[in-house]
């Protein structure tokens, strides 16, 4: 396995900055947070990935700041919007293609404590399988991320996408677990061989959020786990700008989940 990082680690500096940043800890796999709509414009993605390319990194996945909106976009009652919807994370996916990223990272609708008829679950799974198709498509794979806020906070949630959406592989979030009071592992086995990314941190009894190694989480569990199921993709590290000083902490995170990893 190989440890990576997100350019979210860095937010608010753009994401053109960060890049040398990531390449000058000697990292090389990378998930791009994008921010803003400009940046999925061909003109400042191609450029991106030439720079990217040019520093030896390796986009393994795209994060789209619309996440904040995807239930709206894709899951309302309103069929319109659902297709205008569809058409806009098209093109987020030929972004990714263009990248050579593998994976999307997806959060879907929020948590409101909404349930699902069967009519609105099966309308509910058929815009999965077309998002998922679409990124077929394109050579990338939607990976549903577990999220506090969203529906994707539930174990059982990711379970019954899991039965009922055959293509939709998964991103694990550590953070996001902890956040919605569940344990990593119960996400861990309801996303089962379709685990394609991790996204990676450390936490405590008072933080959701630490540097990797300055809190409580068990990486030897974690990672012999992963193993045991077969995972052999990245180890995305994704924490926020508050959680250290100067980059070259991120440089001994790194090395402190580079032990457990390469076991």
């Amino acid at each position: 396995m190989r440890i990576g990082m997100s350019t979210a680690c860095f937010y608010p500096q753009p994401l053109e900055e960060a890049l040398p940043i990531i390449a000058g800890l000697g990292v090389r796999a990378i998930e791009i947070f994008f921010n803003t709509e400009s940046e999925f414009q061909p003109r400042f993605y191609e450029a991106l990935g030439t720079q990217a390319r040019s520093l030896g990194l390796d986009v393994v996945s795209v994060h789209p700041y619309t996440s904040l909106m995807e239930g709206m976009l894709l899951f309302s009652d309103y069929a319109r919007r659902t297709e205008d919807g569809l058409m806009q994370y098209q093109r987020y996916f030929e972004c990714a293609a263009a990248l050579g990223a593998r994976f999307l990272t997806f959060h879907g609708e929020r948590h409101m404590g909404q349930q699902d008829d069967p009519v609105h679950w099966e309308r509910k799974c058929a815009v999965y399988q077309r998002l998922c198709e679409i990124g077929t498509a394109c050579g990338v794979t939607l990976a549903q991320e577990n999220v506090a806020w969203c529906r994707s906070r539930d174990p059982a949630f990711i379970h019954a996408l899991y039965r009922d959406v055959p293509a939709l592989h998964y991103t694990l979030d550590v953070k996001q677990a902890y956040r919605a009071g569940q344990s990593w592992k119960a996400f861990m086995d309801a996303m089962g061989e379709r685990l394609v990314n991790v996204h990676i941190n450390d936490f405590s009894s008072e933080q959701s959020c630490l540097m990797p190694g300055e809190g409580i989480m068990d990486y030897a569990d974690f990672f012999s786990r992963l193993r045991m199921k077969g995972y052999d993709g990245h180890t995305i590290i994704e924490v926020y700008r508050t959680n250290f000083d100067v980059p070259e902490e991120l440089e001994r995170a790194v090395r402190t989940l580079s032990r457990f990893a390469s076991v």
